[in-house]
C-alpha cells in the first residue's frame, strides 16, 4: 500500500479555513477517484502553524498514477477545481506531495 500525503502550507491564521475547503474538496476528489479508499484531513498540533494535510491510500504507484489520469480528465473534478482553486490559493503559501510506502500497520 502507498500513502499519498498532500502537504498544503497556509497563511498564517487561515488553516482553519484551508482545512474547511480542503475537506469539501476532498469529498469530490475521492468520489471521482471511485472505489473504497481511505482518505484523511489533518491539521497541524506542532510544526508549522497553518499546515494542512490530506492522506490517500492506494493499492500502488500504478493505481495512483491511473487515478490522476481519470481526475485530469474528469469534467466534474474539472468544475470543482475551478470552483475552490482560486480560494485554496489565496489561503495558500504552499504545497507539496509525498508518497510513502506502508510497510506495516496495526
Amino acid at each position: 500500500m502507498i500513502i499519498v500525503r498532500t502537504v498544503f502550507q497556509g497563511l498564517y491564521g487561515k488553516g482553519g479555513e484551508l482545512a474547511a475547503l480542503q475537506t469539501a474538496t476532498a469529498k469530490q476528489f475521492v468520489a471521482e477517484m471511485g472505489g473504497d479508499h481511505h482518505w484523511k484531513l489533518m491539521t497541524d498540533l506542532s510544526g508549522p502553524f497553518d499546515t494542512v494535510v490530506m492522506e490517500v491510500e492506494v493499492a500502488s504507484l500504478a493505481e495512483w498514477e491511473s487515478i490522476r489520469s481519470r481526475l485530469f480528465t474528469s469534467a466534474a473534478f474539472g468544475e470543482a477545481m475551478a470552483t475552490t482553486l482560486g480560494a485554496a490559493r489565496a489561503l495558500t503559501v504552499s504545497g507539496r506531495t509525498e508518497y510513502w510506502t506502508i510497510e506495516a500497520q496495526g
